[in-house]
C-alpha cells in the first residue's frame, strides 16, 4: 500500500459519491464558466450571418413588439372574458338556487321529504339544472335528484349526514357519462333555506360548466384567430414600414459607395424635415466639396504635377519659401533647331507642335513615375523622385527617356508620310542630390528643383546631339543602371561652369530582359495618344 496514490486511497475510503465529486471539480478546474461560456458564443457565432439588412433588423423589432402587445392584450381580453362569462353562470347559479330555496320551505318546515323529493325532481328535469340536493340544517340529505356532489366519484361520495353546505359553495368537480364516456364539468352552488331568520336548511344547485367552457373555448379562439390575423397584417405591414425607413439609409449607402467610386455629381434630390434630412444635406454639401476640389485638383495638375497638386488640396505641401534637400533625377527634352523650324510658322502652328510632342513627353513622364517641372520654350524639365521619395528614379528617368525617343520617332514618320518636317530632341539625365520646395517670392512662388545636378542636367541636354540621350559616366556605372541599358561612351566634354572635362554616354537602348516590357509600354503610350486626339 506504500506506493499507492495518497489521494486514491482517501477516494476509495469516502465512496464512489466523493469519485463523483472529485471528477466534477476536476472538470470545472479544466474548463472554468467563462472558457465554456467563450466556446458557446464562438459555436453560435458561426450560425450567426456576419451581415443583417437593417430591414430585416427593423422588421424583426416591429415584430417582436407587436407580438409581444398583441399577446398581451388576447391575454388580458381572454382573463376578462373568462371574469365575465364565470359572473354570468354564477349569478344563473345562485338565482336558480334561492328560487329553489324559496320553494322549498314550507316542505323543509313540515319535514314532507316526498314534496321535496318532487321539488328536487321536477328542477332537475329542467336543462340548465344537472342535479339537486336538499338537507337539512345539520346536514342530512333530505331530498337529491340528479348529479350531486353526493353520489359515486364525486367529492362528498357516500356521505349523508352532518355536511357543511358552506363547503360546497362554488365546488367544481368531473364525472365520466357512461353513455359515451365523455367527461362532463360541473359546478355546485348553494343557498340556505330561511324562515324568520332561522335557518331550516340548504339547497344544492348542479349546474353544468360546458356552456362555460364552450363560451371561453369559442371567445378564446376568436380572440386567438384575431391576434393571429392581426399579427399576419402587422407583419405584412411591418415589411413594408421597414422598407420605407430603411430607404433613406439605403439611399445613404448608394451615395457613399458613389463618393468612393468618385462620382461626386451625386446628389439626394429629396427633402426631409427630420435627422435624416439634415444627413441628407450634409452629404449634399460633402458632395459638392469633393467635386470642387477635385475640379480644382484636376485644374491645377494641368500646371503642377498630380502629386503636388494633390497635396496642395489637402494641405500636405508647404506653402512658405524654401524646400529640402532631396535624391532625385532631372531629365531635360529639347528640340534641335526650333528656332529655325518656327521662323516658317504662324502661332497656332508652333503651338499645335509644341502641344503634339509635349503630350508624348507628358505621358511617358506620369507612366514612370515622373512629374512635369516646368516648359521652357521648345524644352521640357522632367523631374523624378520628387515629391515622393523614388530608390529607382535614376533608373525611371532613362526609361522616361528611351520612351520620349520612340514615341517622337514614330510621330516623326507620321509627319514625314504627311510631307512634313520631323521634329529631333536631344535629351540630358543627371542624378543626384538637389534642393526640391517652393521658389520664387511670397506673392507667388512654384515647386521646383534647383541645385548643381540640375545645371549638369540642363547642359548635358545641350550637349547631346539630335536623338541623343546623354548621362554621365557617374550615372551609367551605378549597377541598377549598367545591368539594364546598353550604351555606348560618348565623349569627355567640356561644359561652361564645370571645372573639369564630364565623360558622358548615350544610352541606347534596354537590355533584352526588360526589352518586352518596354516596347509593351511604349505601344501602350502611343495608342494613348492617339485616343485623345481621336
Amino acid at each position: 500500500m506504500s506506493d499507492t496514490d495518497p489521494q486514491l486511497n482517501t477516494l476509495t475510503r469516502l465512496g464512489p459519491d466523493a469519485e463523483a465529486d472529485a471528477a466534477t471539480v476536476e472538470h470545472a478546474a479544466l474548463f472554468p464558466p467563462s472558457s465554456r461560456w467563450q466556446r458557446l458564443r464562438a459555436r453560435l457565432q458561426r450560425f450567426t450571418p456576419s451581415h443583417i439588412p437593417i430591414v430585416y433588423k427593423i422588421t424583426l423589432s416591429i415584430s417582436v413588439l407587436m407580438v409581444a402587445c398583441i399577446g398581451l392584450l388576447a391575454t388580458v381580453i381572454v382573463q376578462n372574458q373568462s371574469q365575465v362569462l364565470r359572473g354570468q353562470i354564477d349569478d344563473l347559479g345562485n338565482t336558480l338556487a334561492t328560487q329553489i330555496a324559496h320553494s322549498a320551505v314550507e316542505p323543509l318546515l313540515a319535514d314532507d321529504r316526498l314534496a321535496l323529493g318532487v321539488l328536487a325532481t321536477n328542477l332537475t328535469a329542467e336543462g340548465n339544472v344537472l342535479g339537486t340536493a336538499i338537507l337539512s340544517s345539520k346536514g342530512e340529505i333530505l331530498a337529491e335528484a340528479g348529479l350531486t356532489p353526493f353520489q359515486a366519484d364525486a367529492p362528498y361520495a357516500g356521505e349523508t349526514a352532518d355536511i357543511d353546505a358552506r363547503n360546497l359553495r362554488g365546488l367544481e368537480w368531473s364525472v365520466a357519462s357512461k353513455r359515451n364516456h365523455r367527461t362532463r364539468n360541473l359546478v355546485a352552488y348553494t343557498s340556505s333555506v330561511r324562515f324568520q331568520d332561522v335557518i331550516a336548511g340548504h339547497v344544492v344547485v348542479t349546474l353544468s360548466r360546458s356552456a362555460l367552457d364552450q363560451s371561453m373555448q369559442g371567445a378564446t379562439q376568436s380572440i386567438l384567430f384575431a391576434s393571429l390575423l392581426a399579427v399576419v397584417i402587422g407583419g405584412i405591414l411591418s415589411v413594408f414600414l421597414s422598407r420605407r425607413l430603411s430607404k433613406p439609409i439605403h439611399d445613404l449607402m448608394d451615395a457613399s459607395r458613389a463618393l468612393e467610386a468618385g462620382h461626386y455629381h451625386f446628389r439626394f434630390a429629396e427633402r426631409r424635415n427630420d435627422e435624416i434630412g439634415n444627413l441628407m444635406s450634409s452629404f449634399n454639401r460633402y458632395a459638392e466639396d469633393m467635386q470642387r476640389s477635385t475640379h480644382m485638383e484636376s485644374t491645377l495638375s494641368r500646371y503642377l504635377s498630380p502629386s503636388v497638386a494633390r497635396e496642395i488640396i489637402t494641405g500636405g505641401a508647404p506653402v512658405q519659401l524654401g524646400g529640402q534637400r532631396v535624391e532625385a533625377s532631372v531629365l531635360f527634352a529639347d528640340i534641335v533647331g526650333f528656332t529655325g523650324m518656327a521662323e516658317g510658322m504662324n502661332p497656332e502652328e508652333v503651338a499645335n507642335l509644341l502641344n503634339r510632342y509635349f503630350s508624348h513627353i507628358v505621358r511617358a513622364c506620369e507612366m514612370n513615375q515622373g512629374m512635369v517641372d516646368k516648359y521652357i520654350g521648345d524644352c521640357a524639365m522632367l523631374v523624378f523622385g520628387v515629391p515622393q521619395a523614388d530608390p529607382e528614379h535614376s533608373f525611371h528617368g532613362i526609361m522616361c527617356a528611351l520612351a520620349i525617343q520612340r514615341l517622337v520617332a514614330m510621330e516623326n514618320q507620321a509627319r514625314e508620310r504627311q510631307g512634313l518636317a520631323p521634329v529631333r530632341f536631344r535629351l540630358g539625365l543627371n542624378s543626384g542630390e538637389m534642393l526640391a520646395g517652393n521658389m520664387g517670392s511670397q506673392e507667388r512662388m512654384e515647386y521646383t528643383v534647383v541645385g548643381d545636378t540640375v545645371n549638369l542636367a540642363s547642359r548635358l541636354g545641350s550637349a547631346a546631339e539630335a536623338g541623343q540621350i546623354i548621362v554621365t559616366e557617374q550615372i551609367y556605372n551605378r549597377p541598377e543602371i549598367a545591368e539594364r541599358f546598353v550604351a555606348r561612351p560618348h565623349r569627355a566634354i567640356r561644359l561652361r561652369g564645370i571645372q573639369h572635362p564630364v565623360t558622358t554616354y548615350v544610352i541606347e537602348d534596354v537590355m533584352p530582359d526588360y526589352k518586352d516590357g518596354f516596347e509593351h509600354q511604349v505601344r501602350q503610350l502611343w495608342w494613348q495618344g492617339h485616343r485623345r486626339t481621336a
